[in-house]
């Protein structure tokens, strides 16, 4: 297995770099990668899987992943897929804009770049409008040892089905939950937080009650340390929208008119009287937490709580096992180790709707790649419940997986005992609505620019949260209009957790 490798530094300058990138084409109407004006919500007629030739011994197929704790879980474990059928993996690594960057161009120039891509979920509905990626339809249809109808639906709703097709399978799907530290609540007197939507104590806990126990634990002094009630991350555009997004969703607010059921009306409604009310509240949270996490990026908020000085903190729920670590899988026990917990998000009041940011990565097959059969192949495997158990169990850095996607793994004994939030992390899952916190649609990115760098001026105390608020709905007005999604002329898909539900049975049959 051939490999190029990327370290720490790299991707956290890569995903830097995504910031400022995203942020400048944020500037003008029409970003790169993004298609022409009037082609934008044109949707493209999608390569045709039964085209593929039979994989054959000894071939290779090229990887393309990005930087993420699944990629070296996947790495540690992938000999295992040319043990079982003689195909060669060539696994390359790049970092976040690096990974983008280098999709688009191989999708536009129509070069045989990858045989297998990593996608965010974001990217997408674009790259299935333009017919950049292969339908998984009749693959998953052909092959009943894709098991599909084991697959969590939420995930598959949220990043890997687009107009009533599958385009990606996950690799890696994360939701969001709580850690805390028990020793600090056990000093200040707080009760453990609910780790089921089930338990009694959860219907009655609200984002007033979270941040309650902040105040509390704020400045609070124990063994000679003084500490901060939370900690964010504040670097735009992407880290910063990724956070505040599950408490902006959590307190009502919506990004359009209509999506993503149909009929489509992508009229911003991001200036709405709930998100202001979570931005002043966002604000808040920031004056409790470090100054310079206004800069954090991803692992570096999971990394200052792993340090031992963050009472409390949502983000991603990889975090439930990285912050075991004290620096990003550096494979060294953190202070925090056996002195935390976890627990479901609250909602914004008692017995209120909860919503979850359901995101990660998924693997597709480029349209242009030569050895599609070859391709789904491994992407079957990489994605099927033996090999991402193996995944789970690998340790060479402490346990490094635990970013389940199918109902079967929550359920076995052996992870189970290894990662002991599996329960709290599928009340994440089940929950999880990514099309309504983040709403994946084609020209997603450029909205993201806009609306990370307003979230992060009003951490800087640049705009109030109201003027941040309206010059967000202005440009996304502008940039809607100049890719005529506003008003949406195309046809709209209704699309619901119920018709994927209805998708995976049909594929399942």
């Amino acid at each position: 297995m051939k490999h190029k490798g990327l370290t720490r530094r790299e991707f956290v300058r890569g995903a830097a770099l995504t910031g400022a990138g995203l942020v400048a084409a944020a500037c003008v109407p029409v970003t790169p990668g993004v298609p022409a004006p009037a082609e934008a919500p044109t949707q493209a007629p999608a390569a045709e899987a039964t085209a593929a030739p039979t994989a054959t011994a000894k071939e290779t197929i090229n990887v393309l992943m990005v930087g993420d704790p699944w990629e070296l879980a996947l790495r540690t474990v992938a000999d295992q897929f040319t043990e079982e059928t003689d195909i060669e993996l060539k696994m390359d690594t790049l970092g976040y804009v690096a990974l983008m960057a280098r999709l688009v161009n191989s999708f536009l120039t129509k070069t045989a770049d990858a045989d297998v891509v990593a996608v965010d979920g974001m990217w997408m509905p674009q790259y299935a409008d333009n017919g950049w990626l292969r339908k998984l339809d009749d693959f998953i249809k052909a092959d009943s040892d894709t098991d599909f109808s084991d697959f969590i639906p939420q995930s598959l709703y949220s990043s890997c089905t687009w107009r009533d097709s599958v385009w990606t399978l996950p690799v890696a799907t994360y939701a969001q939950g709580i850690m805390y530290r028990t020793d600090m609540f056990e000093a200040a007197g707080l009760d453990p937080l609910p780790k089921t939507v089930a338990e009694a104590e959860a219907a009655e806990w609200t984002w007033d009650k979270y941040f309650g126990m902040l105040e509390k634990l704020n400045g609070m002094e124990m063994d000679g340390k003084e500490y901060y009630g939370t900690v964010l991350c504040g670097a735009q555009p992407v880290a910063v929208t990724h956070m505040y997004t599950q408490l902006a969703a959590s307190y009502g607010a919506r990004w359009f008119e209509q999506f993503p059921e149909a009929p489509w009306d992508f009229t911003p409604t991001i200036n709405s009287p709930d998100n202001v009310a979570a931005m002043r509240d966002w604000k808040m949270l920031y004056s409790m937490a470090p100054p310079e996490c206004i800069n954090y990026l991803f692992f570096d908020a999971g990394t200052r709580f792993s340090q031992g000085d963050i009472g409390m903190f949502y983000w991603w729920t990889p975090y439930f096992y990285l912050v075991n670590n004290e620096g990003y899988l550096s494979g060294k026990p953190s202070p925090v180790v056996d002195k935390f917990d976890v627990g479901v998000l609250p909602t914004r009041t008692p017995g209120g709707l909860q919503i979850n940011s359901n995101g990660g990565w998924f693997l597709g097959i480029p349209a242009s790649s030569k050895n599609p059969e070859a391709a789904w192949q491994f992407i079957k495997w990489a994605t099927g419940a033996k090999a991402q158990k193996a995944m789970g169990l690998a340790n060479t850095v402490g346990n490094q997986f635990g970013d389940f996607s199918r109902y079967s793994l929550y359920k076995d004994p052996d992870l189970r005992e290894i990662y002991p939030f599996l329960d709290t992390q599928m009340e994440g899952m089940k929950f999880g609505d990514c099309k309504v916190v983040r709403p994946p649609m084609p020209i997603y990115t450029s909205l993201e620019a806009v609306y990370g760098l307003q979230i992060n001026q009003v951490m800087a105390n640049a705009a109030t949260p109201e003027k941040a608020l309206e010059m967000t709905d202005t440009l996304f007005n502008n940039i809607l209009t100049s890719n005529q999604m506003i008003p949406y002329e195309v046809d709209s898909f209704d699309d619901t957790l119920e018709a994927t539900e209805a998708l995976i049975k049909r594929l399942s049959s």
